[in-house]
């Protein structure tokens, strides 16, 4: 399925606070940065102003504050903006985000698991993963979650079937089709294949996180002195 900006989203309202646009029922390499163009005009032209915007694989839901709105009125806006976004052509793509990784023997703590179930060495797990160009889809789980796809065959594998207590800040992994960073130190069942010494989510920053849906990512392998240079822990 190839998304246009022609396509008509089905549009509900969710409980008495918030709306789901919902694009299609199959996950399509051109939805998230669409569902991304989408996000971005609601935000600035919707009345009432939205106060928060969330937008998944196929989906997009627009929260409003806990007062009622008018249904019919923001379906009709909805409608206009859509329409005018189909009128403006889709920018350039977005220049590739490239996040450092350290692909070392003490980082990639799933490394065995890849080697048995997969019969791949750490070199070509480290190769095949930064062979690829992988785009946001979501950002959840954790702030700053950003979960990514295509991973390439080879390196699917399911979630452990216990997850670990604590994943450290800034490690790279694996889950079926979809690689992520934590963003920060939490309990997780990825299987981990190394770390970024690059921080992808500070509160204090405008915006808060690297990663947006819609961006697309590289991978790029680095080596220990280069991970502990750029400010990377152990």
């Amino acid at each position: 399925m190839t998304l246009t900006p022609n396509r008509k989203p089905y549009i509900y309202q969710v409980g008495e606070c918030a709306i789901l646009l919902r694009f299609s029922d199959d996950i399509d390499e051109f939805l998230p940065s669409y569902i991304a163009r989408v996000a971005s005009i609601v935000r600035y032209k919707l009345t009432p102003k939205p106060v928060n915007c969330v937008p998944s694989y196929t989906t997009l839901l627009i929260e409003f504050s806990g007062l009622k709105f008018d249904y019919k009125l923001i379906h009709e806006q909805l409608m206009s903006l859509l329409l005018e976004l189909s009128s403006n052509p889709a920018p350039s793509s977005k220049n590739i985000i490239e996040i450092p990784v350290y692909y070392g023997e003490e980082v990639a703590l799933d490394a065995a698991r890849y080697s048995k179930e997969k019969g791949l060495s750490l070199q070509q797990l480290q190769e095949i993963h930064t062979s690829a160009e992988y785009q946001v889809h979501a950002l959840g789980f954790a702030p700053g979650f950003a979960f990514m796809a295509q991973v390439p065959e080879m390196l699917q594998l399911p979630r452990l079937d216990a997850p670990r207590p604590r994943i450290a800040k800034g490690s790279v992994a694996i889950a079926g089709p979809q690689t992520a960073v934590y963003p920060e130190e939490s309990p997780g069942g990825w299987n981990i294949i190394g770390r970024t010494p690059i921080e992808l989510y500070n509160p204090q920053h405008d915006p808060m996180t690297v990663l947006s849906p819609g961006d697309k990512v590289r991978f790029i392998a680095i080596s220990k002195r280069q991970f502990i240079e750029l400010g990377g822990l152990l």
